[in-house]
């Protein structure tokens, strides 16, 4: 069993807190990689992608012609999981277990992004019970950590009485052979490392479902890597489904020296055109990719299981892949930082809040680019493709084609299912009580106060798209972070005092929409999460929301009942 006094965390933990921070803001941007000496060895001259013409733009979709979306077909037959899930509160009945031997505080100053001695990947990201898992490993560093022998062990997340986690399995020891990453070829960029199975495990019939990390643990004890997995409940086990954005955790990864935003290169502009425009699940999660699983998967959990909120959970592919699954709760939960959608996503959930089911955003800048999925090597769904210019991408479909969602070519704007666009990057500042509704019991002269300068925000936005008596909870007008080059190209798509709105909106089905329009809310809902800002005024605020809307959206089509 890991010695978790001897978890591997940052040796200054104020220090890495703010490098954290840094981590995930810059992960638009300037993003780091932990891979200088593999972008030293990439090709001075990679092969140029091919450009076409530009494909004519589409016509605006409005508000009301989404109402007749309809939800799309399975890709396959879906099979429900067989794991066995405790009768009733079966969240609490899992939380009296217990836990490991850590805290809230031991969580913050874990540091995820940056492994060292071993590294490790999955082939799949969500299971059922039953289901074999590969672990792909490899050592890593090890010149920063101790020689010898590699455990796994897999530690559900939850609340555990604040320990955060508990240990479900554990392999044997293992030595760990160096794998190769292999060196960029390819036109797209693409870092994928092929590496062999290292050793497989079963997903038990008594591994309760939610969400794991798979931990690689050095001979001391000490956890160097973790990488996500999600064991599905049976279908409808609650009332609500918590989607945790693994597109989004790739897009960001940047392990190999690339990921969708920057490649290796000695200035912004040509890392830029050196990143990645197809980015696959095949390697180790590290840098902003980790963070921001970090923030939007761990953090999140262990505050719905602190609180007692039964909530099944699903990866995005499996939303893709089988929509139907989505039908059968009442509310559809998305964490801090729902950035990538493919379109069947994006429909299935306009479908579904069309059939009276409530949709929570506990983040902002939700569906914003318009992504594309395809199998690597060990399955389906395990490339994330994102070109951002309708010319580069050789798929040339409207309703396919890899850029933002809003851009005139899709012309679907996320506000169709949020109430709100993108407003800002990297900004920080205070938000202001608007109105406040009768269903939400908090005080009416409320205040977020310490947005930190790693978030993103959202405000509505006037049109046809926007859907109507959009409710704005609260307001403020926020600072941007930055004034470097690399982030003018954002700062200009947007107002140069941007606004944030958190909003709330009901619609003709009776489903209830919450767009909380901050990426950090959910990070700032317990200080676990590694960039924790808010005083704790604000924490308290924003837990009572959270548990406030997340127990009314347990009931179908809640919004016709909501003043």
């Amino acid at each position: 069993m890991v010695k978790w006094k001897e978890i591997r965390t940052h040796p200054k933990a104020t220090t890495f807190a703010v490098v954290a921070v840094v981590l995930i803001a810059l992960g638009a941007g300037l993003s780091i990689s932990f891979y200088s000496d593999l972008q030293e060895r990439q090709p001075t001259k990679i092969a140029p992608l091919a450009k076409h013409a530009d494909i004519k733009k589409s016509t605006l979709e409005t508000f009301a012609q989404s109402l007749n979306t309809t939800l799309p077909s399975d890709l396959s037959p879906y099979s429900n999981s067989t794991c066995s899930v405790p009768a009733g509160d079966w969240v609490k009945t899992e939380n009296l277990k217990p836990g490991v031997k850590m805290t809230m505080k031991s969580w913050h100053n874990f540091d995820i992004a940056s492994p060292r001695g071993s590294v490790l990947w999955l082939d799949k990201t969500s299971v059922s019970c039953g289901q074999i898992v590969g672990i792909h490993a490899s050592s890593h560093l090890i010149s920063e950590a101790p020689a010898g022998k590699r455990t796994f062990e897999a530690l559900r997340i939850g609340w555990y009485g604040g320990s955060g986690a508990r240990i479900v399995w554990k392999s044997k020891a293992i030595k760990l052979k160096m794998q190769k990453t292999p060196i960029v070829k390819n036109a797209e960029r693409m870092v994928e490392t092929n590496w062999k199975t290292t050793m497989s495990f079963t997903v038990g019939k008594g591994w309760t479902p939610g969400f794991y990390l798979i931990a690689s643990v050095s001979p001391r004890g000490v956890i160097e890597s973790v990488a996500p997995l999600v064991v599905r409940a049976p279908l409808a086990s609650s009332k609500l489904v918590l989607v945790h954005s693994t597109l989004t955790w790739a897009a960001y990864n940047t392990y190999g020296g690339r990921s969708l935003y920057l490649g290796p290169g000695g200035s912004i502009v040509g890392r830029r055109l050196e990143r990645s425009r197809i980015v696959s699940m095949d390697r180790p999660i590290e840098g902003s990719g980790a963070l921001h699983l970090d923030r939007d998967g761990i953090t999140l959990v262990q505050f719905l299981e602190k609180e007692g909120i039964n909530t099944d959970q699903i990866a995005d592919t499996d939303l893709h892949q089988w929509p139907s699954i989505s039908n059968r709760y009442s509310g559809i939960v998305f964490s801090g930082h729902a950035e990538y959608f493919t379109r069947r996503m994006f429909d299935t959930i306009a479908a579904d809040r069309n059939q009276g089911i409530n949709l929570a955003f506990l983040g902002a800048n939700n569906a914003y680019w318009q992504t594309r999925v395809a199998a690597s090597p060990t399955g389906e769904f395990r490339r994330v493709i994102v070109y951002r210019k309708t010319t580069e991408d050789p798929v040339t479909s409207n309703r396919a084609v890899t850029v933002e969602f809003q851009d005139p070519h899709v012309n679907t704007p996320p506000n169709l299912l949020t109430g709100t666009r993108t407003s800002g990057v990297h900004v920080y500042g205070n938000l202001h009580a608007v109105d406040i509704p009768q269903w939400l019991k908090i005080p009416a002269k409320s205040a977020i106060e310490g947005v930190s300068g790693d978030s993103e925000i959202n405000a509505t936005v006037k049109g046809a798209a926007q859907p109507p008596n959009v409710h704005v909870l609260f307001t403020g007008k926020l600072d941007f972070r930055d004034t470097l080059p690399s982030t003018e190209e954002e700062i200009s798509k947007f107002d140069k005092l941007p606004i944030a709105e958190t909003v709330w909106f009901t619609t003709p089905s009776g489903a209830a929409v919450f767009s909380a329009s901050i990426t950090t809310w959910t990070c700032n809902l317990l200080p676990s999460c590694v960039s924790r800002a808010v005083p704790g005024s604000t924490e308290s605020l924003l837990q009572s929301i959270t548990k406030q809307v997340l127990n009314l959206w347990q009931t179908k089509a809640v919004g016709s009942s909501l003043k």
